[in-house]
């Protein structure tokens, strides 16, 4: 039996719950050191390159960052069969949206995922919305993207509806772009 190719992916990190770590007044976002553990079982599947872009708290994302983001993707679309970025909650509706109309007509999937809680937590989501994320954008079907809750977004159509549990998106009229299931 064959097995498929391993699809190259990019993994941008822009800082979040995702990669944070306890500091000395609340959590802190890190650099991939964090990330970087856990991604060694996800590489039996893809072939992960790690680039960190900035360590940002996503409240603290603005336009500026939304140009130096969609920047980073546009100069490596080409270098890679997907795009996943590690973001903040916060923010990441606005910052999936603005890609989506800033990286019109992409032709590589992009998919933005973070976490209610943070990787090393017990009981993190975040390992979920990372495998989710690095699916989506193996599976070659091109456009910008959430991934959350084993749910996949559209990312001009997700909000952030819940700012505890782990269902934090909706997809705000349109159906899902995809769903993990059993």
């Amino acid at each position: 039996m064959n097995c498929p190719e391993k699809k190259h992916i990019l993994l941008i990190t822009t800082g979040g719950t995702i990669a944070s770590m306890p500091g000395g007044q609340g959590l802190e976002p890190r650099r991939s050191d964090v990330l970087e553990r856990e991604l060694n079982q996800l590489r039996t599947y893809y072939h992960i390159s790690i680039q960190d872009l900035m360590c940002l708290d996503s409240s603290n994302i603005q336009p500026e960052e939304w140009r130096v983001i969609a920047r980073h993707i546009y100069d490596n679309r080409l270098k890679y069969d997907g795009i996943v970025i590690t973001h903040g909650t916060d923010t990441m509706a606005y910052t999936a949206s603005v890609l989506s109309f800033m990286l019109q007509g992409i032709a590589v999937p992009v998919v933005l995922t973070g976490a209610q809680l943070p990787m090393e937590h017990p009981l993190t989501d975040a390992l979920e919305n990372l495998r989710t994320a690095l699916a989506m954008a193996a599976a070659g079907t091109a456009g910008v993207y959430v991934a959350f809750d084993r749910r996949v977004i559209l990312g001009c159509r997700a909000v952030k509806t819940r700012t505890t549990g782990f269902d934090a998106f909706e997809s705000v009229n349109w159906p899902l772009a995809a769903a993990v299931g059993g």
